[in-house]
């Protein structure tokens, strides 16, 4: 069976309508976070996107932005005044605070599933967010080397051509029918 096959008894089982709408709506749903987070702490959504890219590997969304929102408030405290932990990866913690303080951010938003990410965050609808849930979507368990990233990435694309949808919200479908079938 080939991965888009397996995408596609997904998106079945869950429920096609109820896949594509949650797919479609995830990634505007994400920048809404970042631009109210913004809006509230004086900063750019740009950056809100950014810290949420580096602090989300191994994160659930919900510990995700709840780190992103922490570091924000803290922003405006003294060091020793800050969280210990943010419920997160502390490495990934670190960065989120990086990309919050550094005038140049963006140079701290590496590697392929975290620069996808925020591209895919900011709008852009080409790129493949492949994260631990989407290699297990294809059947690899949590392991997203280089080549099951690009046959995670074919099978998305052949996904997104059947149903007419864009790569990033066809990601987005399949991570939601899989993450909350397999909860």
């Amino acid at each position: 069976m080939t991965t888009a096959n397996k995408f596609y008894k997904i998106m079945d089982a869950y429920g096609f309508d109820t896949a594509i709408a949650e797919g479609k709506a995830w990634y505007p749903n994400a920048w809404k976070f970042c631009r109210f987070a913004a809006k509230f702490h004086n900063i750019t959504p740009e950056r809100v996107a950014a810290m949420v890219a580096v602090t989300s590997p191994r994160a659930r969304w919900s510990k995700n932005t709840a780190a992103v929102a922490m570091i924000l408030d803290d922003l405006r405290l003294p060091d020793y005044k800050r969280a210990k932990h943010y419920g997160i990866l502390p490495a990934n913690a670190r960065k989120g605070m990086l990309v919050a303080n550094d005038r140049y951010y963006s140079r701290h938003v590496t590697g392929e599933k975290v620069s996808n990410f925020y591209l895919n965050i900011l709008g852009h609808t080409d790129p493949i967010t492949v994260d631990s849930i989407m290699s297990k979507a294809a059947g690899y368990g949590s392991d997203v080397r280089v080549g099951i990233r690009r046959e995670v990435e074919q099978g998305v694309r052949a996904v997104a051509e059947v149903l007419d949808m864009t790569p990033r919200d066809t990601q987005a479908a399949i991570w939601c029918a899989y993450r909350r079938s397999a909860a």
